[in-house]
């Protein structure tokens, strides 16, 4: 009679041991999930009012908790709201948009972003089917960072030319451009607002100066 109660007992704690066991991984996996969110992000230009409000709808239906949208053009080197969307995002979770061109306008802004993301351990994905994630495959993965490493080759490569071909120009004494050259206190100018993070455009709505002179100022000031 006390051997069957024994094996009772142990049957009994072992049964409970097992609902306590599923119960914590439950409750860790629900943590887990509650921990990880989905951020999204919108963008249209300044009249685009409708448009916004439709990628804000799309990206609620997929689930995003929180959403970070602004009217900005694309041109725009500084995207306030992208950036706090960015900072916002911790390990784990989602980032979604409805499309690339929401927020890079080029591969290199794009590319540069993902690889922030992927090391974040962030999922980034769009509506229209791009992912890129951590747990990508390795081949996936080898085959971003190849890309990601030629855009930098390019970049770096035309940034020696120019820098190379201006210095010549300098040292034979060439006008380095086509424009009369602007007074020293404009050339400061330019050079602080761009290093205050203004784009050309902006830079040129404030001083007048025209795009071409403000670059040449730019690239000039580089190699000084």
């Amino acid at each position: 009679m006390f051997f069957f109660k024994f094996i009772d007992t142990v049957k009994n704690i072992r049964k409970k041991t097992l609902t306590f066991k599923f119960k914590r991984k439950r409750l860790l996996l629900s943590e887990k999930i509650k921990q990880s969110k989905a951020v999204g992000y919108a963008r249209a230009t300044h009249n685009e009012f409708e448009y916004l409000n439709e990628q804000i709808k799309h990206l609620k239906e997929e689930g995003c908790s929180v959403i970070f949208s602004e009217l900005v053009s694309l041109d725009e080197e500084i995207k306030p709201q992208l950036n706090k969307a960015i900072n916002f995002l911790s390990k784990g979770d989602s980032f979604i948009m409805t499309q690339l061109d929401r927020a890079f306008k080029n591969k290199k802004e794009c590319l540069v972003t993902i690889d922030k993301l992927i090391n974040m351990d962030v999922k980034f994905r769009t509506l229209n089917g791009f992912f890129a994630a951590n747990d990508s495959s390795k081949i996936s993965s080898s085959i971003f960072k190849i890309l990601y490493e030629l855009d930098n080759l390019d970049a770096k490569s035309l940034g020696e030319r120019k820098k190379e071909e201006l210095l010549r120009r300098k040292l034979s004494g060439n006008n380095l451009g086509g424009r009369p050259k602007i007074s020293t206190l404009k050339e400061s100018l330019v050079i602080r607002l761009r290093s205050e993070g203004y784009s050309y455009r902006s830079i040129r709505a404030q001083t007048g100066i025209a795009l071409s002179t403000i670059r040449r100022v730019i690239i000039e000031g580089e190699i000084k």
